[in-house]
């Protein structure tokens, strides 16, 4: 009995290090093509399937492989340093931001599970980078502008991180928004010119011409280049008072829709 518990034992070691196993091997065979830096990639890709509790669309980075990837050339990471299997509120925006970034090339997003116990997995990282358990969930952007890591202050919300991606020149998608129109709004807020009132008819009308937001920015456009920026404070107001009342499901996800594109113009210098 002994001796077979044994051999159970024996066989979940060795299963459990399978993954490493296969990327080391990956590593070994791929670094001939690749090169060390896309290899590392490599093998941190086939890892991060097997990690339990990592998020979908997000890379598992531990203190073997982190400054491998980080370090990567022409590629940005955005990193969240967390407790192990985490969950609630800011887990669940880290995992809407995870799936908005996978269109964006040459960017990926990872996180260092930290443990708080046991064998204290990856704390040198949290140490290193002078974090302590109430900084969690922390983020870092690192790329070649920003090789030390820079971390992100704001609120832990998918929408407020995309922003803040954005303004650091990553092309991430808006949420609930048209990101091409967003851009042409923050043109049109500088110096309100019909140029780009007719930029955004022109993307309206064309490649955006099936949804039906796209016509949104150009009306508030036009409405606030003939009365002002109040325009935009009113009907802010109309349209919340409306969604307070009884309304169709329709006419609330259109009101909704409304209101994500009049908050667009609110938010000067953003892009």
């Amino acid at each position: 009995s002994s001796r077979s518990s044994s051999h159970t034992q024996q066989e979940l070691t060795w299963a459990r290090a399978l993954p490493r196993r296969r990327a080391a091997k990956f590593m070994g065979f791929s670094g001939r093509w690749l090169g060390s830096a896309a290899a590392a990639l490599a093998a941190a890709l086939l890892l991060a399937p097997t990690a339990e509790g990592t998020a979908q669309g997000a890379l598992k980075l531990d203190n073997y492989t982190f400054d491998k990837v980080v370090s990567l050339p022409g590629h940005t990471f955005l990193v969240k340093f967390d407790q192990s299997y985490a969950y609630g509120d800011k887990e669940d925006e880290f995992k809407t931001l995870c799936k908005l970034s996978y269109a964006v090339p040459m960017f990926l997003v990872a996180e260092v599970p930290v443990q708080e116990y046991g064998d204290k997995e990856n704390d040198d990282l949290r140490d290193r980078f002078k974090l302590t358990k109430d900084d969690f969930p922390a983020f870092y952007l690192f790329n070649q502008a920003n090789k030390d890591g820079l971390r992100y202050s704001g609120d832990v919300k998918a929408d407020d991180l995309s922003a803040w991606l954005r303004r650091n020149g990553i092309k991430m998608p808006s949420i609930g928004t048209i990101s091409d129109l967003d851009e042409v709004v923050q043109k049109f807020l500088k110096d309100k010119a019909d140029s780009h009132i007719s930029e955004a008819t022109k993307l309206a009308e064309g490649q955006y011409s099936t949804d039906r937001k796209a016509g949104m920015y150009v009306k508030i456009m036009q409405k606030m280049k003939e009365k002002g920026e109040a325009y935009v404070t009113g009907e802010l107001a109309r349209v919340g008072k409306l969604l307070e009342g009884k309304v169709t499901p329709e006419k609330k996800a259109e009101l909704n829709d409304k209101l994500k594109i009049l908050n667009v113009f609110t938010l000067k210098d953003e892009l």
